[in-house]
């Protein structure tokens, strides 16, 4: 770091528009994240380990900079991002850097203290020695990043504010830090303004005079002071090491055993909710998150609304605790679409803590009929395609459907989906026309939706992966995966399944696991890994959607598949799991090798849908309102393009709401080999 502070000064001479200062604390948090892979691989940060990191960035004689940048010895590389998607990978990172700091695993976390402080730029290095002996290496690390050219860092020791001896430090780091402002002649709020927190040392860096004026001017303005008091003009009420959030000995107690080991980094259910550092990232115009938030504008339905919410109900400020209905209210309208585990920079996991929380409210008031049956549509597929088409017309007819909203919830004007009176698992044992596979065997993992709801998509995948060499086999007696059970809450029930369902995969052949529904695919990618299955880590290495199968195959082998021209329009939706766990650049790049299909995505994040979430009565009016963009959009398209989405739901979200028929990439792919 005092390598970077010190080339700081020196890159100043250059006229920089910006030059902002990373450290390692920051950067290191951003390691196993999808949402900076890219700008990790971009900054070698994995291949060529650092301590500090300097964005340069220049607007003007940005050529005469560069080439004198070039003559300096400054650092262990020096990378040039011209391309504006490398400077938003860049600039993503920065942005993202009190989050990535403050989602240190532990109670111990990087406390603002004193932390806009400002001195002149020329400055810098000598201020970063005496805060570093400050802090010292003994007592804890810290965090210094920043608007380094500007003399401003945003320096966090990290402290656990729940101890006694930490508060003191707390004090013991603010009151040096202000003195040392001092001494350069700094200032002690250089951005973000005073704040009640710095109140009692403005007299030192202001002067009797200047504080007497501001007391004059506030009694004269406000002379029952009410506006803001105690900041600024000193009143004695407010201490930066008094009035936390936390304090000595405060702790959150969960009243229930949590089912999930949280096994990312915080290990705990209270270790990830407070990873909220109330930032307010979700409550930006994200790609997905939060898309209750961005369909209401309501603070509550946004993550970090839920997570206070659920911190106040666990801390005793709703009757009820975790059964209190005000935490219901928020928590039901949650979608659970995973978006914020991929783009919370702190990485909370409001699906998972949601889930935890139904469980604990289940074990307190028993799970309602609604959540037994949703939780078993595995159950209710077999028994409907047994007897589709009749069971189709008997859940179609007026007063059933009035019946089920009376006592399941769910919306008598809202479609099911309908039974195939042909299962898809009974299709495949009786085919005679099998692949023997020169590629070798692969186990399609036929999800509820595609065994007894949409048997064509399964079909659609088998055509495609025979065609392409393999040797497609099913997990005979597997059962759900769970993800109706967790999506209510039901996480006993869940994992039970997944036990079952790991312990079968183990006992095959190690060949991939293809899923063609991303929601499946997920539950064996992370719930099972944090239910601490046995072996759950192993299986979810062979665990694959379709789509990023196929693409890693042709990516090898370009001719693997017989595709021919669709001369259409393909406007991919995009599933959130898949965003929030995969690549969500798969779609495009696969459909870039059907020749004359002009395949982009839309501009959408969830669909709304998220399971029976969208089917329920209560939920319409934010089901739509989420649905909204991506209704929009569909109904842009011309008549004859393709409208495609991995999700079941999504599909049917399409399909209710646009009229229009939505495929799966298999189907897609299907007809492209068919030239139909």
């Amino acid at each position: 770091m005092a390598e970077a502070m010190a080339a700081t000064v020196e890159l100043a001479s250059l006229g920089p528009a910006a030059i902002e200062h990373l450290d390692s604390p920051v950067f290191d948090e951003s390691r196993g994240r999808l949402e900076f892979a890219a700008a990790r691989t971009l900054l070698e940060l994995d291949d060529k380990p650092c301590e500090s990191l300097l964005l340069v960035e220049f607007f003007e004689d940005v050529d005469d900079c560069l080439a004198e940048l070039s003559k300096m010895r400054i650092g262990d590389r020096i990378i040039i991002c011209q391309d504006e998607v490398e400077q938003e990978l860049v600039w993503d990172l920065r942005r993202s850097g009190l989050s990535l700091v403050t989602s240190c695993v532990g109670a111990a976390k990087p406390a603002p203290v004193i932390e806009d402080a400002c001195v002149k730029p020329e400055d810098l290095p000598v201020f970063v020695e005496g805060m570093q002996a400050i802090i010292g290496d003994d007592r804890g690390s810290s965090s210094f990043y920043g608007h380094a050219a500007s003399g401003l860092l945003h320096i966090r020791p990290i402290l656990d504010l729940h101890k006694r001896e930490d508060i003191g430090r707390l004090r013991e780091v603010a009151e040096a830090m202000s003195a040392l402002v001092r001494r350069f002649g700094g200032s002690i709020a250089g951005e973000h303004g005073v704040g009640i927190a710095r109140t009692e040392f403005l007299p030192d860096h202001l002067g009797r005079e200047l504080i007497e004026l501001s007391t004059e001017i506030k009694g004269f303005f406000d002379p029952l002071s009410v506006m803001n008091p105690g900041k600024i003009v000193d009143t004695g009420r407010w201490r930066v090491d008094q009035d936390l959030r936390q304090g000595e000995g405060s702790a959150i107690n969960l009243p229930f055993n949590s089912i999930s080991a949280f096994v990312e980094k915080d290990r705990s259910f209270v270790g990830n909710l407070e990873q909220c550092n109330g930032c307010g990232g979700c409550l930006k115009d994200a790609p997905t998150m939060c898309p209750t938030y961005l369909a209401t504008g309501e603070e509550v339905l946004s993550t970090r609304g839920r997570a206070n919410i659920l911190r106040a109900a666990l801390e005793g400020r709703f009757d009820g605790g975790i059964a209190a209905p005000e935490l219901a209210e928020a928590l039901d309208s949650c979608l659970s679409c995973k978006a914020c585990k991929r783009e919370c920079p702190s990485g909370v996991d409001l699906a998972l803590l949601k889930a935890e929380s139904l469980q604990a409210r289940h074990r307190l008031q028993g799970p309602s009929l609604a959540d037994r049956v949703i939780a078993r549509s595995d159950f209710l597929g077999k028994l409907g395609s047994a007897t589709a088409p009749l069971s189709n017309a008997f859940v179609g007819l007026i007063p059933v459907r009035r019946l089920m909203q009376r006592f399941l919830g769910l919306d008598a004007d809202r479609s099911l989906p309908p039974y195939a009176p042909q299962r898809f698992d009974r299709w495949f044992k009786r085919r005679t026309d099998r692949s023997a596979g020169h590629r070798g065997r692969v186990i399609l993992w036929d999800d509820t939706w595609v065994r007894y709801h949409e048997p064509e998509v399964g079909q659609a995948a088998v055509e495609v992966l025979e065609a392409a060499g393999f040797e497609v086999i099913l997990a005979e007696g597997r059962r759900c995966c769970g993800r109706p059970a967790i999506s209510r809450g039901l996480l006993e029930e869940a994992r039970e399944l997944g036990l079952h369902n790991v312990a079968l995969l183990r006992s095959m052949e190690t060949a991939p696991i293809i899923f063609l529904e991303p929601s499946c695919w997920s539950t064996f990618v992370d719930e099972y890994r944090q239910f601490e299955i046995e072996g759950a880590g192993e299986i979810a290495q062979r665990c694959v959607l379709f789509e990023d199968f196929v693409l890693a195959l042709l990516h090898t082998d370009p001719e693997a598949l017989p595709l021919t021209s669709l001369d259409v329009q393909a406007a991919i939706h995009g599933h959130c799991h898949a965003k929030a766990l995969a690549d969500e650049g798969t779609l495009p790049r696969l459909f870039a090798h059907v020749p004359s299909l002009e395949a982009k995505p839309l501009e959408t994040g969830c669909c709304g849908m998220a399971g029976a979430f969208g089917l329920m009565a209560a939920n319409q009016d934010l089901s739509r309102a989420v649905a909204e963009p991506l209704v929009q959009q569909i109904d842009a398209l011309s008549d004859d393009a393709l409208v495609v989405a991995a999700g079941t739901s999504c599909r049917h979200q399409v399909r209710d709401l646009t009229g229009r028929d939505c495929l799966h990439p298999a189907e897609v792919l299907a007809r492209a080999m068919t030239g139909s």
